[in-house]
């Protein structure tokens, strides 16, 4: 493949290091790193290797508000690009509370997790 995928668009997270190192997963970082190389490998998905087309959150970039602001960027590029393609993925711990299933970013709160999330589905 010698093209590039100029219309897709990547948030790659791992929450390797939590402010509350026991829900630290440092393998979370590996995650976000191999997925990276895939994606800007010619011969695989062929993505700019630019921060343009992929942002990676890892560790302390990975807070609430760096999300937020990583997701605002996406809707902001699929907004502008008629043709763009999305792509989050994900790495770190999430929980059940409430009935609510949470992704924990790194400045998570443990005992004020629903005021201190970055999202809930």
């Amino acid at each position: 493949m010698t093209d590039k995928f100029t219309h897709g668009y990547a948030l790659l997270i791992g929450v390797g290091e939590s402010l509350y190192q026991p829900w630290s997963l440092p393998v979370t970082v590996r995650d976000t790193q191999a997925i990276y190389a895939a994606l800007i490998d010619s011969q695989l998905c062929a993505y700019p290797d630019q921060k343009e087309h992929i942002r990676v959150l890892n560790n302390q970039d990975a807070t609430k508000a760096g999300i937020l602001d990583g997701l605002n960027w996406l809707k902001e590029k699929s907004t502008s690009d008629p043709h763009a393609t999305i792509l989050i993925y994900y790495s770190g711990h999430g929980g059940l509370k409430k009935q609510k299933y949470y992704l924990l970013q790194h400045d998570i709160k443990p005992m004020r997790i629903e005021e201190s999330l970055s999202w809930a589905g």
